[in-house]
């Protein structure tokens, strides 16, 4: 899952985009002030930075040419200033695209999509694949989960269990790989949490999939 860093002190803005962004499975990661834009940064290690023009503590061209210096995360600029020559600068520096105040969360959310696409981060989300294992259809575009036809809520955590135990559905599927493919997104998944989430996965898949716990190793599904 995608994780985007926007850098903005407007608190109404950080909390709108997040919950709105969130909703489309992208992790969001808030920084409210320039000061501590950087130190967010490499903790994080984001795939995209949203980053305002107008922040308290260290300016945003300074950040964006320390991020540049290490990095070639895609940046998109949000800015009050409709004049192009700030537009002009902020792509000499590196940005991917600006965006001009005010706008709708959707327009902004596109523009996000658009990048991560073009740098490749988000070809095998957005692709409109689906996965097909017996009568369970995993729909990676609209990140649903369907079963004989029926819509079945999972958490995001379940969901890219299930993506990793289908792709890799001819193998013994190890425990450590899978812990470690899917701790990108769930920080809080160990080892003892690992098997409440695949429990909850067969009472909700019933005999569409078996995951057969094997002792010590991992998984094989069937």
């Amino acid at each position: 899952m995608p994780k985007i860093l926007i850098i903005e002190d407007d608190q109404w803005i950080l909390q709108s985009l997040e919950l709105y962004f969130s909703q489309s499975w992208f992790e969001v990661i808030l920084c409210d002030n320039g000061t501590d834009a950087m130190d967010r940064f490499r903790e994080v290690l984001p795939d995209l930075i949203v980053l305002d023009i107008n922040l308290p503590g260290k300016d945003w061209i300074t950040i964006a040419w320390e991020i540049r210096e290490i990095d070639n995360t895609p940046i998109i600029i949000l800015s009050a200033r409709w004049r192009e020559e700030d537009k002009i600068m902020a792509l000499d520096l590196g940005a991917d695209d600006y965006v001009s105040k005010p706008f709708s969360p959707r327009e902004l959310l596109a523009r996000i999509k658009s990048v991560l696409k073009r740098v490749g981060i988000l070809t095998n989300w957005t692709d409109g694949k689906v996965l097909v294992f017996n009568t369970i259809e995993l729909d990676l575009k609209h990140f649903e989960l369907r079963v004989s036809g029926l819509w079945i809520k999972a958490t995001k955590t379940e969901f890219l269990l299930l993506k990793y135990m289908i792709e890799h559905k001819d193998e013994v599927i190890l425990r450590e790989k899978l812990m470690k493919e899917i701790m990108w997104y769930d920080n809080y998944l160990y080892d003892r949490t690992i098997d409440t989430h695949v429990k909850n996965l067969r009472k909700k898949l019933w005999e569409a999939m078996s995951i057969d716990t094997i002792r010590g190793v991992g998984y094989k599904v069937s």
